[in-house]
């Protein structure tokens, strides 16, 4: 079972953040997919990539 971070974000701010444990990846864009009529930004990460991102190298 793999885990990973689905992110909202308002410009700059966060608003929500989830965390899925899935089997699948097809399982996240499921999700990703009930978000997509919000009007925030969406960002997936992977566990791995979630831990070491760097939050001021990201693009807005």
């Amino acid at each position: 079972m793999e885990k990973y971070y689905i992110e909202l974000f308002d410009g700059k701010k966060r608003v929500s953040k989830e965390k899925l444990r899935v089997e699948d990846y097809d399982e996240v864009l499921k999700r990703v997919a009930e978000l997509m009529d919000t009007p925030y930004r969406i960002e997936i990460f992977d566990a791995a990539a979630y831990k070491h991102r760097q939050k001021d190298d990201m693009v807005l």
